[in-house]
């Protein structure tokens, strides 16, 4: 567990050893959109497809056919989740939770309990005698 964070930290290995990446076992991260090679974007062609400017079919000749089957795969599972609904005993839930009327305040603003904690009596502690040193100089003038 711990071994992952010492990787490469001694310095009598050989500098090939030190700046490797240590070996991870166990499957890549679960991503719903995967990641691209770093530099890889997305062809012009398929970006016209999408926003609806270029027939599907002039997609698929070139090689970009699997961002074509991507694409409407992910589509299809979005058209399938918009068609879902809520059940209605959570609905029922949601609804219930909401309250009937708009909260109100209880008490007004200068009736409800005045905290003062230790570091603001001592910043308003200093700031009174700061002004008391300010008015006392300003008096014997």
């Amino acid at each position: 567990m711990f071994s992952d964070l010492f990787d490469g930290l001694h310095p009598d290995e050989p500098e090939g050893e030190r700046n490797r990446a240590p070996d991870r076992a166990g499957p890549p991260a679960d991503r719903e959109v995967p990641l691209a090679p770093h530099g890889a974007v997305l062809a012009d062609a398929i970006h016209a497809w999408l926003d609806g400017d270029v027939p599907e079919r002039n997609v698929r000749r070139a090689d970009w056919s699997h961002d074509v089957e991507f694409w409407n795969r992910i589509n299809d599972d979005l058209d399938s989740r918009r068609r879902m609904r809520t059940p209605a005993h959570v609905q029922d839930r949601i609804m219930r939770s909401i309250p009937q009327y708009a909260p109100q305040l209880i008490t007004p603003w200068w009736r409800r309990e005045f905290v003062v904690t230790p570091s603001a009596a001592l910043i308003v502690a200093a700031a009174l005698m700061a002004l008391a040193s300010v008015l006392t100089i300003a008096g014997l003038r």
